[in-house]
C-alpha cells in the first residue's frame, strides 16, 4: 500500500517536468526559426510616359532604330542581393531579411532596357544578333551612388553615354535624382524605381535629339569616342 502511495506522488512532478521540457523545446524551435525574407524588384510598374506622345508607335512598321543596353555598372557596396540601408554619410546597413529578386546591376539594366524600349518605340538588341544596316544606339551606365535612405529618400547619381552604331561621336551625360520616400522598405523600392525611370527618360530625351540633331542636353558633352586606356581616339 504504502509503495503505491509513493508511485502516485512522483506523478505530478514527472507532468510538470515534461511540461517544462515542452516549453523549452518550442522556445528553442522558435528561437532557431528563420525569419521570412522579403524580395523586391525594379522590373514591374508602368514605364515612363513623358516621352510617348513623341514617338509613333506602330506595331505593323519596323522601328527607326534599335537600342542596345550595356551591363551596368553599380558601386561595390551595394552589388549584393540584399537591401543596404545608408544611415550616415559614412555607416551602411546591410539587411538580411530584404533582397532584391536579383543583382542590383542586373534590376537597373532590365527596367531601363523596358522603360526605353516603351518610350522609344522600339526594342533592346543586346546579346542578340541584329540587321549590320539597321542604326543602333548603345546605352553604357555607371552607377556612382545607389543610395536608399529609409523614410527619408532614394538616391541615383551616374554618368550614361549614348553612341550611335555606326559612328564615333559620344554623347556623355551625367544624372543625379533623388525621390523623396514614405516609411516601408517597398516604398524605398518604389522611390529606387521612380529614380530609374527618371533616368529613362533622359537618355530617352538625349537619343531622340541625337537623331533630331538637337542642342546637347544640360550636363552632357559631345565628341570622338577614346579608349578608357590609351585615351586614343577611335577611327
Amino acid at each position: 500500500m504504502s509503495q503505491k502511495t509513493t508511485r502516485r506522488s512522483h506523478q505530478p512532478g514527472l507532468l510538470k517536468l515534461l511540461f517544462a521540457l515542452c516549453n523549452i523545446a518550442a522556445l528553442a524551435a522558435a528561437c532557431t526559426a528563420v525569419p521570412e525574407a522579403h524580395t523586391y524588384t525594379l522590373g514591374t510598374g508602368s514605364p515612363p510616359q513623358t516621352l510617348r506622345n513623341k514617338v509613333v508607335n506602330d506595331e505593323n512598321s519596323h522601328p527607326a532604330f534599335l537600342i542596345d543596353v550595356s551591363p551596368v555598372v553599380v558601386p561595390a557596396q551595394v552589388a549584393r542581393r540584399q537591401l543596404v540601408l545608408q544611415k550616415d554619410p559614412v555607416r551602411v546597413q546591410v539587411m538580411e531579411q530584404e533582397r532584391w529578386s536579383t543583382a542590383p546591376a542586373d534590376e537597373i539594366r532590365q527596367r531601363l532596357s523596358a522603360n526605353l524600349s516603351a518610350a522609344l518605340g522600339t526594342f533592346d538588341v543586346a546579346s542578340v544578333p541584329y540587321p549590320a544596316d539597321q542604326p543602333v544606339y548603345r546605352i553604357s551606365v555607371v552607377v556612382q551612388r545607389f543610395e536608399s535612405w529609409y523614410a527619408s529618400h532614394a538616391l541615383l547619381d551616374a554618368v550614361w553615354t549614348v553612341k550611335p552604331r555606326p559612328g564615333t561621336t559620344m554623347l556623355t551625360c551625367h544624372s543625379t535624382h533623388s525621390v523623396p520616400v514614405n516609411d516601408g522598405f517597398g516604398e524605398l523600392v518604389k522611390g529606387q524605381q521612380l529614380a530609374v525611370s527618371e533616368l529613362s527618360n533622359e537618355i530617352a530625351a538625349a537619343i531622340l535629339a541625337a537623331q533630331q540633331d538637337s542642342p546637347t542636353p544640360l550636363k552632357c558633352i559631345r565628341g570622338g569616342m577614346q579608349t578608357a586606356d590609351a585615351g586614343v581616339q577611335a577611327k
